[in-house]
């Protein structure tokens, strides 16, 4: 049923950055999850409802002067997700 579907309208994004941050800062950057990498970075990953929000965050890696590594849109929530759809959120492979 096509009134069921939810529209998610964050992005997620994934943003790497040079070192290990604490797990603690999560929170400061709006729930973000932290990983830290092999390679000794950081990346953080999760859905921002905005460009306002993804610029707070840039600003914040800023300022707390952490090389910034990378920035990137891993997938679009602009799209509408069926609930009852198994693997609802999951990106599907439809190159046949």
């Amino acid at each position: 049923m096509a009134d069921e579907k939810i529209k998610n309208t964050s992005e997620i994004y994934e943003i790497k950055v040079q070192g290990h941050l604490d797990a603690k800062w999560s929170e400061w950057f709006y729930g973000m999850s932290i990983v830290h990498e092999s390679d000794g970075t950081t990346s953080l990953r999760g859905p921002l409802p905005d460009q306002i929000v993804l610029h707070s965050v840039l600003d914040r890696i800023r300022d707390m002067n952490l090389p910034l590594l990378s920035v990137n849109q891993v997938a679009s929530g602009a799209q509408a997700i069926d609930p009852d759809d198994e693997g609802a959120g999951q990106e599907k492979d439809h190159s046949g």
